[in-house]
């Protein structure tokens, strides 16, 4: 018989781990950010935010596919999440494909029309609009 392991974090104590994973995200620590969300992600399958995470790794290290597939991943556990929404217009709009990008954008304002991700869709709704890809 195998023993499983049953850890229950604290919220405080998940917002610490996502806090570094981010610090190490944004210094380039790209290796350090995946450990730690692919753990949180491990800790809490249910929700999306571990995956988002991972997903803007993947971003900022020009893979905006499989940043797109983090971000798809993170819809099928939560279709409301007005932030992957959000990152996943990004993902596209980084892609050059400005009519699937401003579809997420405009689910991303639906869901959160006056919250952080829709500031966020619109934002980069606006930035879709100013762009020309030759």
């Amino acid at each position: 018989m195998t023993k499983r392991w049953a850890i229950h974090p604290s919220r405080e104590e998940l917002s610490f781990l996502l806090e570094a994973g981010v610090i190490y995200r944004d210094g380039r620590n790209f290796a350090a950010a995946r450990d730690i969300f692919g753990g949180v992600r491990a800790l809490v399958p249910s929700h999306e935010l571990p995956e988002i995470l991972l997903g803007t790794v993947d971003f900022q290290e020009g893979n905006f596919s499989t940043a797109r597939g983090h971000y798809e991943k993170a819809l099928e556990t939560n279709p409301r999440s007005a932030l992957a929404h959000a990152h996943l217009g990004e993902a596209w709009l980084f892609d050059k494909d400005k009519e699937k990008a401003n579809a997420h954008f405009k689910t991303a304002l639906s869901l959160d029309p006056t919250g952080e991700s829709g500031k966020m869709a619109r934002r980069l709704m606006e930035m879709s609009d100013s762009v020309t890809f030759v």
